[in-house]
C-alpha cells in the first residue's frame, strides 16, 4: 500500500556523514516545512561520530546495495523484473552498459527500492556518483531528479561531459554560491537554464549570537576542517611561526582529521610551535561550538588544490560568523560572498602565509571594530544563509513544472 503523502527522496553517497551537517540541516528544515523525506544511501556509514541533530530527522534511511558477485548481479535484474521494471531497464540498457558498472547496478537497485514508496521527486547532493546513480534511476522510473552542485564535483576538468548530461536531463539543478553559478553558466551555457542559486543554510537558533569580548593576554584563534590540501592549514602554520617569532601571543587550535595530519604535526615540531599550536583531532559538534565560544577569531585559510579541488563554502565558517566570532578567510570560490573584507570579516589572498599573519594581527588589533564585523556578519547570515528559506526555495523548485531548455 502506497503512503498517502508523496515524498522527496534524498539520494546521498553516504548517510549520515559527520562532515555534511548542511545536509542534515536542510532535511530537518524541509521536514519542518511539511515535506515527507525518505533517504537513500549508496554506501554504508563508516563514521563513528554522530551529531545530536540526527536524532531529530524523521526520514527513514534505505541502504542501496552494490552487487559484489555475478550471482548478485543477476539478483539485481531479477528484482527489477519482479518490480515490473524490466521494460524500462531494457529501454535504457544501452546507457547503463556504458556507465560505471557499480553506478548502473545501484541505479537499478535504487529504481526497485523507489517502487511502492510514493516518491514524487529525487534530490541529490553532489553532482558526482550520487547524481550519476539518481539520473539513471530517474530514466528507469520516470521520477524527475534534481541535484545540488558544490565544489569538487564541478571544478575538476574530467567531469565536464558527464556534468553536461546531468544538467540536460535534470528537472532542475542548484548550486551554493554566485561564484559557482557564474562558473557553471559560462562552462555549460546551453544546459544551465534550469540552474538556480540556493545557498547552504544554517539552523540559526542553534547558533545564538553574542558580541565578541575583549582580547586577553593571548590571542586565541580557532580553525576547523579536514586536514587536506584545500583547507590551507599547510599555509597557516608558517603564518603562525611568523607571528610567534615576532613575539605575538598566539594560541592556535585546529580541529579535524585527515591525510595531512602527520605532515602538519611534523611542521609544528620543525617550526617550534608546540606551545602555540595544537591539533585537536576530530571534534563533535558540541566540542566545535565550545571551541568557537572560546575563540577570539576563527580562520579558514582555504586554497585551490593542485587538482582543482576547492571548498565551495565551509559550513563551519558560516557557523562562526553566525555565533559572533570575528572571521578571517581567503578569496576562494564563493567565500567572498560571505566574508566581505572589512565589513563582515577579514579576507586575504589564498596560499600566502605572510598575508594570513597580517590578517590575524589586523583582526586582533584595537584599531579593528570587532563588534561591528561580528554584527555585520550575523546580519548577512540571517539574510542569506537561513536554512528555512533555502528549504522553501528547494520545495518550490521541486513543485515547478519542468520548462523545456
Amino acid at each position: 500500500m502506497l503512503p498517502s503523502e508523496p515524498a522527496i527522496a534524498y539520494i546521498l553517497k553516504m548517510y549520515p556523514r559527520f562532515s555534511e551537517t548542511f545536509i542534515v540541516s536542510e532535511i530537518l528544515a524541509r521536514e519542518a516545512a511539511g515535506d515527507r523525506i525518505e533517504i537513500f544511501s549508496l554506501r554504508p556509514c563508516n563514521d563513528q561520530r554522530f551529531h545530536p541533530e540526527l536524532a531529530r530527522v524523521k526520514a527513514s534511511v534505505t541502504l542501496i546495495g552494490r552487487p559484489k558477485s555475478a550471482e548478485r548481479v543477476w539478483e539485481t535484474f531479477r528484482a527489477a523484473e519482479a518490480a515490473g521494471l524490466a521494460p524500462a531497464v531494457s529501454r535504457v540498457f544501452a546507457e547503463l552498459a556504458t556507465t560505471d558498472p557499480n553506478d548502473a547496478l545501484q541505479a537499478i537497485n535504487l529504481a526497485v527500492a523507489l517502487q511502492k514508496r510514493n516518491i514524487r521527486h529525487l534530490h541529490v547532493h553532489f553532482a558526482s556518483t550520487p547524481t550519476s546513480v539518481a539520473r539513471l534511476a530517474s530514466a528507469i522510473t520516470g521520477i524527475p531528479y534534481s541535484f545540488t552542485a558544490h565544489a569538487v564535483d564541478i571544478f575538476v576538468e574530467t567531469v565536464a561531459e558527464d556534468l553536461r548530461t546531468k544538467f540536460a536531463q535534470a528537472h532542475h539543478a542548484v548550486t551554493i554560491s554566485e561564484y559557482n553559478l557564474r562558473f557553471l553558466q559560462r562552462r555549460f551555457p546551453d544546459v544551465t537554464s534550469r540552474l538556480h542559486l540556493v545557498r547552504n543554510g544554517l539552523e540559526l537558533e542553534r547558533f545564538p549570537y553574542r558580541d565578541p569580548g575583549p582580547i586577553g593576554s593571548t590571542v586565541r584563534v580557532a580553525a576547523v576542517g579536514r586536514l587536506v590540501e584545500k583547507k590551507g592549514f599547510q599555509h597557516l602554520l608558517p603564518a603562525a611561526a611568523e607571528l610567534v617569532s615576532q613575539g605575538f601571543p598566539l594560541d592556535l587550535r585546529i580541529a579535524g582529521t585527515g591525510v595531512l595530519a602527520e605532515q602538519l604535526e611534523c611542521t609544528i615540531e620543525q617550526l617550534g610551535l608546540d606551545r602555540h599550536v595544537r591539533l585537536l583531532g576530530p571534534q563533535t559538534q558540541d566540542q566545535v561550538h565550545e571551541l568557537l565560544d572560546s575563540a577570539d577569531a576563527f580562520i579558514a585559510p582555504c586554497v585551490v588544490g593542485l587538482d582543482g579541488n576547492a571548498d565551495g563554502m565551509p559550513t563551519v565558517l558560516l557557523e562562526a560568523m553566525a555565533a559572533g566570532v570575528p572571521c578571517i578567510s581567503t578569496s576562494v570560490t564563493g567565500i567572498p560572498e560571505a566574508v566581505r573584507n572589512g565589513h563582515t570579516g577579514i579576507l586575504t589572498r589564498p596560499g600566502q602565509p605572510h598575508l594570513l599573519a597580517q590578517a590575524i594581527r589586523r583582526i586582533s588589533s584595537p584599531a579593528t571594530d570587532r563588534v561591528a564585523l561580528a554584527r555585520n556578519a550575523r546580519a548577512l547570515i540571517e539574510r542569506d544563509y537561513d536554512v528555512r528559506r533555502q528549504a522553501e526555495a528547494l520545495r518550490a523548485l521541486s513543485l515547478e513544472e519542468r520548462r523545456v531548455a
